[in-house]
């Protein structure tokens, strides 16, 4: 098996990249610039190859030259410069994913996962919310809000299309709310969970006006790529989408007592209530991840107390001086 990852420098992107070499691969890593930094232990263990995810002849030429067999797609527009540009955000985030599919269609690719979102079910109402945060499954109809969750959702039935009418095996993976190094610098104030972390982490201090009470389903990048590389070696894929999260909610305050074991004097202020993202609907809710466990063997390595100390020592590594 030989396997490209498109955006496979980016925070999901470089834990599938360590995931695959870990298990003894190469893999081809495919991003529109190089940034070394998330993935500097395993440089040596990789093949770059740059190139932008709406150039096809250059992802042709690049799984051409590597024999490519399977193709993880993670490269993506995100968060709030995908929302201020909504054309170039379908542009990348739908034309994109349609080169790759197309690229992997003529030269007999046996599979492309796709890496999709939890914003596809748009707002959590009813008995998925607060109080009750009964899991989600992958039936429940999807009504994404954002122009980013929109060409996630679109990106799925694009995938099932080809799966369906182009003799390519594609599978989507919808990811509950990720947390790991990296995120701040790669998406900005929206990026709560990696604040929460890092600031106290270097002596910073966390305010939050609201959403200590919420509830929600994190999971630890090193899971995600986990679900990744498992929807990419299975012999066979049943389903074409699987929800890949914890199954598990928490809350930020439980974020605050575990981050406090490790950094006791840590100054941590969160407010009451739901919606710590600020959107303006319920956002939050806990995923359902059954079909994952029993179709791909899929079981999360890294609760929330191993998730931060992992994030921590992760922290402390990059920290340190060369």
């Amino acid at each position: 098996m030989k396997v490209l990852i498109t955006g496979g420098m980016g925070v999901i992107g470089a834990e599938t990249s360590r995931k695959f070499v870990n298990e003894g691969h190469r893999p081809v890593v495919f991003a529109r610039h190089r940034d070394d930094s998330l993935v500097g232990d395993i440089l040596d263990k990789i093949d770059f190859e740059q190139g932008d995810v709406l150039d096809m002849p250059r992802i042709l030429q690049a799984m051409k030259k590597h024999k490519v067999t399977h193709v993880v797609h993670a490269a993506a527009f995100v968060g709030a410069v995908s929302a201020a540009n909504p054309a170039l955000s379908i542009q990348v985030n739908v034309m994109g994913l349609v080169n790759v599919l197309e690229a992997a269609r003529a030269l007999d690719v046996k599979r492309v996962v796709f890496t999709s979102a939890k914003g596809v079910y748009g707002a959590t109402e009813g008995e998925y919310g607060s109080p009750t945060w009964k899991p989600m499954p992958e039936t429940l109809p999807a009504k994404p809000r954002r122009i980013y969750d929109s060409a996630k959702f679109m990106g799925e039935n694009v995938c099932t299309y080809y799966h369906d009418n182009m003799n390519l095996e594609t599978v989507s993976l919808r990811f509950a709310s990720t947390y790991g190094p990296g995120k701040t610098a790669r998406h900005g104030p929206m990026a709560v969970m990696s604040r929460i972390v890092e600031n106290p982490a270097r002596g910073e201090p966390f305010t939050l006006k609201q959403g200590g009470d919420d509830k929600d389903d994190f999971i630890y990048n090193k899971d995600s790529a986990l679900g990744i590389y498992l929807a990419t070696v299975a012999d066979k894929v049943k389903s074409r989408v699987y929800n890949i999260g914890t199954g598990v909610g928490v809350t930020l305050r439980d974020f605050e007592r575990v981050i406090k074991k490790h950094i006791p004097n840590a100054a941590m202020d969160i407010g009451p209530g739901l919606n710590f993202y600020g959107f303006p609907y319920p956002a939050t809710g806990v995923y359902d991840i059954t079909r994952a466990k029993d179709e791909l063997g899929y079981r999360p390595e890294y609760d929330l107390e191993k998730g931060i100390a992992d994030y921590l020592a992760s922290l402390k590594r990059m920290d340190a001086p060369a």
